[in-house]
């Protein structure tokens, strides 16, 4: 049987035609397991915009890049029995920046994509437009934004990423009393409320391979209680990765690195 990344080189060349294939190669028999994040995702993928998300508007996509994302959703979708590995090269794999007792990463090793794809580039694209769009709420910072979470949810037939930003504020005894470990150590990013609520970012792609980005508000109210459920959480303000869907892998960036992936 051919690999994927055999399959996603032929798929540059090949008709649109031939990339709804793998679109519905993406379906189970199977009945989905309902999270509390099914709701939340619908929502976004529904005709108005919701209460608690603004929408950032992505440049278009190449034709390859747009096959390349439609083969990778079937990957991430079908993650729980066979990891995505062929979207990544082994062979350079590379260690993520460990800064004294700090280490950013899950693994201490993360794997880049294959240069065959253009997906490397095109989520570094993402984590780079994040502080232009959110006028500098956000930063590319290790203390502010350096991950994002793939995860694939089997309901919606939906595969994402939640990007984290403030992930570690400085421990202040008025405003942020709270000690997160030695990555939190000399950080000079102040905790402000307002912007803390903002700190997550959701793109999607969906059963027909659109693709969408969210700025999401975590103290806003929807009126539906199922998303309300996985919103609030002050002061932190997570959208956990987990109650969106499967967690396929982290990718993680910084600036001067190239993006790494490490899977689970």
């Amino acid at each position: 049987m051919w690999s994927l990344l055999r399959v996603l080189v032929v798929l540059a060349l090949a008709p649109s035609s031939f990339v709804v294939t793998a679109r519905d190669n993406a379906s189970t028999d199977a009945p989905a397991l309902a999270l509390p994040g099914d709701a939340f995702l619908r929502d976004l993928a529904g005709d108005s915009v919701p209460k608690f998300a603004t929408r950032i508007p992505l440049a278009a996509a190449s034709a390859t890049t747009r096959r390349q994302l439609a083969l990778f959703r079937t990957a991430a979708l079908a993650s729980a029995s066979t990891k995505p590995v062929e979207f990544l090269d082994r062979s350079r794999q590379f260690s993520y920046p460990v800064f004294g007792r700090c280490s950013l990463g899950k693994d201490n090793n993360v794997l880049p994509f294959d240069v065959s794809t253009t997906l490397g580039p095109y989520f570094e694209s993402i984590f780079r437009m994040i502080p232009a769009w959110t006028n500098g709420d956000i930063s590319l910072s290790r203390f502010d934004l350096f991950h994002g979470h793939l995860f694939a949810n089997a309901a919606t037939k939906t595969a994402g990423v939640v990007f984290h930003s403030k992930e570690y504020p400085a421990d202040n005894a008025d405003t942020f009393p709270y000690n997160l470990g030695f990555c939190q150590l000399e950080s000079n990013l102040p905790f402000v409320d307002k912007v803390m609520r903002k700190r997550n970012l959701v793109w999607t792609i969906d059963a027909n391979q659109r693709t969408s980005f969210w700025w999401i508000d975590m103290a806003a109210k929807s009126g539906n209680g199922l998303v309300d459920e996985i919103l609030g959480g002050a002061p932190f303000y997570t959208l956990y990765e987990g109650n969106l869907g499967h967690v396929v892998a982290d990718f993680y960036y910084l600036k001067g690195l190239e993006l790494g992936v490490s899977l689970y």
